[in-house]
């Protein structure tokens, strides 16, 4: 059964994105993913209700920003359902 909190097409593409990356910015992980920060903080809320990411306020030079990084269940959760998915596919497969 696959974890429809990661699987997600928007989810999965933000959790893709940090499991490359670690950590970065709301913004720059809005950017790289192209989902806009409403719907960004939609998925992210329920990424980190569940123990995937987490969220930290920092004061910057250019002033209060957030940066959200993948958790270790994050990524062991994440790279597990990708595996699921591999499998998923070799199944369907001539």
């Amino acid at each position: 059964m696959l974890d429809d909190n990661i699987v997600h097409p928007k989810r999965i593409v933000i959790m893709t994105v940090l499991f490359i990356f670690r950590e970065m910015t709301e913004g720059d992980l809005s950017k790289a993913t192209g989902i806009d920060w409403g719907s960004l903080t939609t998925h992210l809320t329920r990424l980190e209700r569940n123990g995937y990411i987490e969220r930290k306020k920092v004061i910057t030079n250019k002033g209060l920003r957030t940066i959200v990084r993948i958790t270790d269940t994050g990524y062991r959760t994440y790279k597990e359902e990708i595996e699921k998915l591999k499998n998923l596919i070799k199944k369907t497969e001539w």
